[in-house]
């Protein structure tokens, strides 16, 4: 098999992690209080998020093995017969004929998602069932704008309506939900491949416009800029300044108060604060080796993201700091691989795609571990493939999967 070893291993292995620190945050705590106190809760329901996560995990796996094996699965399945000659009908369409319709049909979800607001009266929808708050389209926005992204920037000639157009169009309809983190993660991939693809200059006549050298001010300047906010964000215990909230009422308002709660974590830990203040709580008392797997007491306190956006929180109080460097490791080194993979590859289009899924990969992890110890102002992104988040890890694992598969066809270049 030719694939690379280092991000299937990676992959693996935070998979197992996050299915264990699930276990531990949602079913441990739920479940000794149906068996101790007979709290009333149906025996199930301490294992939902096993219910709704491995059904999603056997399809994400299920299709990230597949185009690993795809060449068997061509040869036996897909070569004889009337199927044989449906699948060589559907091979004679262009790929970016393929790529258009992935976008068209992921904007018409979104869409969807954008009008149940109006017809279940609801203040913030991201779900495609957003009554019930099930199928989450983000992840697969994220990846089919990247597929895009790179098929568009991958040629020789780029067609700089259609990629502001389409861009625009997910920007707009992720914004309304509003998911305004989303639409900053693809706002950013956006504007690193346009670093990477434009040349030096634009020509205008005997002169040039100096095209590259603002954008590396700019990533100096973010980079700057996240240092500051980190460094301040250690001192700001005896700082108590606070914003005030001009969209107070408004479906933005969480925003100024998410940016307060950072400035100042203990201002109200009996509501709004009270998710980042437990967080820091659980931190302190995991230490350098933690209390022990499943003996964590704040994640009784922090509410339905205790699995989910504050996963760390419960892996720094129960395994604590060393065991959430191993974590980082891990992360790192699937990072670093993506990234040299990325170099490596000769096609635009594999090295674009492959970049933004290390682009995907580094903010998700920077910001969910680092709201966790209030380091950054708090946002709901998952950890990626430990967080609860079925619909997120499916398309993260997709996304690998597609790298595997690029690696795969180009295994020369690679190594």
């Amino acid at each position: 098999m030719r694939y690379d070893r280092i991000v299937h291993y990676s992959l693996s292995l935070l998979t197992a992690i996050g299915l264990v620190f699930i276990f531990s945050a949602f079913t441990v705590p739920r479940l000794v209080g149906y068996l101790v106190y007979a709290d009333g809760e149906l025996p199930l329901h301490p294992f939902k998020p096993f219910i709704n996560l491995f059904p999603i995990l056997l399809l994400g796996f299920g299709v990230y093995f597949l185009l690993l094996y795809w060449e068997r699965v061509e040869d036996r399945f897909l070569s004889k017969g009337r199927v044989g000659k449906l699948w060589r009908t559907l091979k004679g369409i262009k790929p970016g004929t393929l790529v258009v319709w992935s976008v068209l049909f992921t904007l018409l979800l979104l869409l969807v998602v954008f009008l149940e607001k109006f017809v279940f009266h609801l203040r913030v929808n991201r779900w495609l069932i957003g009554p019930k708050h099930m199928i989450l389209v983000t992840g697969l926005a994220i990846t089919v704008y990247y597929l895009f992204l790179a098929y568009q920037f991958s040629k020789s000639s780029i067609n700089w309506s259609k990629v502001l157009t389409y861009s625009a169009l997910f920007w707009v309809l992720l914004i309304l939900e509003p998911d305004v983190g989303t639409t900053v993660l693809l706002v950013f991939s956006f504007f690193t491949l346009l670093f990477f693809r434009t040349p030096e200059k634009i020509p205008l006549g005997r002169w040039g416009i100096p095209f590259k050298k603002p954008f590396r001010v700019f990533y100096l300047f973010v980079t700057a800029f996240l240092v500051f906010i980190s460094f301040f964000a250690i001192l700001n215990a005896n700082v108590k300044v606070q914003l005030p909230n001009p969209f107070e009422g408004t479906k933005f308002g969480h925003v100024v108060v998410r940016i307060n709660n950072w400035l100042d974590p203990f201002r109200d830990v009996t509501a709004s604060s009270y998710q980042i203040a437990n967080s820091l709580y659980a931190v302190h008392r995991g230490g350098i080796d933690g209390v022990g797997y499943g003996f964590g007491l704040r994640k009784l306190y922090m509410g339905p993201t205790v699995h989910t956006d504050f996963i760390f929180a419960t892996i720094g109080e129960e395994t604590g700091f060393l065991f959430s460097v191993f974590i980082f490791l891990i992360t790192l080194a699937l990072l670093l691989r993506l990234i040299v993979i990325s170099y490596r590859f000769e096609g635009l289009f594999e090295k674009f795609f492959t970049l933004l899924v290390a682009i995907e990969t580094f903010s998700l992890s920077l910001i969910n571990a680092g709201m966790a110890v209030n380091l950054i102002p708090s946002k709901g992104w998952p950890y990626p493939l430990i967080s609860y988040a079925p619909f997120y890890v499916l398309f993260y694992i997709i996304q690998l999967g597609i790298v595997q598969r690029m690696v795969k066809r180009r295994y020369n270049e690679i190594f």
